[in-house]
């Protein structure tokens, strides 16, 4: 075990790497990168790296500071996240506190704020201070797959890591070792992950596979001109619920990402549902790359307005026109 168990991002690593190895860790780090892509883990292995009792420049994984570390109960290794929607005032003045005691048991103290996003502008302006002048045996590490939340301020006392997608095929030589799926499922498993092996290992395929069907046999419907009634009201029913919506709003524009590039090329290996391939190619016969592109404008409309908590029948409405035939067709 050790840092070369981490996946991925190795121009991340290597930097991390030829810090610990000068001693030059940077006290205030932000690690940006979509969800589940690894940043909390390389916080940990940090972590368990400069505290590990065997020594050197990689930790053990075995020895009582790296157990403790990875069992989440080492006094000196912090985790923080939101308590709700938010990293609330309390939490951050805890930090500020703790932050300048010296270690319990190991070399140093790390604070790791998972979604530091999340951190509303009381909290976020309570560790500007903490951040610029953080103490020399603390690192405080801000993880966040949305930085642009984060206040300028907060970012530009940090020293920024950037973790990028990890390929399909490295995904899916990580899950045939971790899941007993056919090789068309690891397939599609690490299609849709969006090279997060953190969403791919939670993903309930079966269940994604029923809501694809579900958009699907929308999508048919919709090329149906004379059922625009039952289109619309199928809709509809998917939009009702904020969170569901979100989930098949994503299958969605996989799907409509998948027409749009086979009715460029029948032959595009691009595409993310490959074990679909024939059904894709027979609903991309009935539609327009202007029906295409007008859908997805409107599957747009309708989550800005789910967001917004604004009214969704006309774009509801715009989207099964823009498939139904009722626009205008362009070949």
């Amino acid at each position: 075990m050790g840092l070369n168990a981490f996946l991925g991002n190795a121009p991340t690593l290597e930097t991390v790497e030829r810090e610990l190895e000068q001693d030059r860790l940077p006290h205030s780090m932000l690690f940006v990168g979509i969800q589940g892509i690894g940043k909390r883990t390389l916080a940990d292995f940090i972590s368990m790296t400069v505290n590990c009792l065997r020594g050197g420049l990689d930790f053990c994984g075995q020895c009582r500071s790296c157990r403790k570390i990875i069992e989440n109960c080492h006094p000196d290794v912090k985790h923080y996240e939101p308590e709700g929607q938010f990293i609330k005032i309390d939490q951050m003045r805890e930090l500020s506190r703790e932050v300048f005691f010296e270690p319990f048991e190991g070399k140093r103290r790390f604070f790791i704020l998972d979604e530091a996003d999340k951190m509303n502008l009381e909290s976020a302006n309570s560790i500007l201070k903490t951040l610029e002048e953080p103490p020399e045996n603390s690192h405080l590490i801000l993880i966040s797959n949305k930085p642009n939340e984060l206040l300028t301020t907060i970012r530009s006392r940090c020293q920024t890591y950037r973790f990028g997608p990890l390929p399909s095929s490295e995904i899916e030589q990580v899950l045939t070792s971790k899941l007993n799926y056919s090789g068309e499922d690891l397939s599609l498993l690490s299609r849709i992950s969006q090279g997060s092996i953190g969403r791919a290992l939670s993903l309930d395929l079966k269940e994604y596979k029923k809501g694809r069907q579900e958009l699907l046999d929308l999508l048919e419907v919709c090329s149906q001109n004379f059922l625009y009634t039952r289109a619309l009201k199928s809709l509809t029913a998917l939009a009702r619920e904020k969170e569901a919506f979100g989930k098949k709003a994503e299958i969605l524009y996989s799907l409509l990402r998948d027409l749009f590039l086979l009715k460029v090329d029948a032959a595009c290996e691009l595409i993310t549902h490959w074990d679909i391939r024939g059904k894709l190619l027979s609903l991309c016969a009935n539609f327009s790359f202007r029906q295409i592109v007008d859908g997805t404008n409107a599957l747009d409309h309708i989550e800005t307005g789910i967001k917004r908590n604004l009214s969704k029948p006309l774009a509801l409405d715009h989207f099964v026109l823009s498939f139904s035939g009722q626009l205008a067709k362009e070949d």
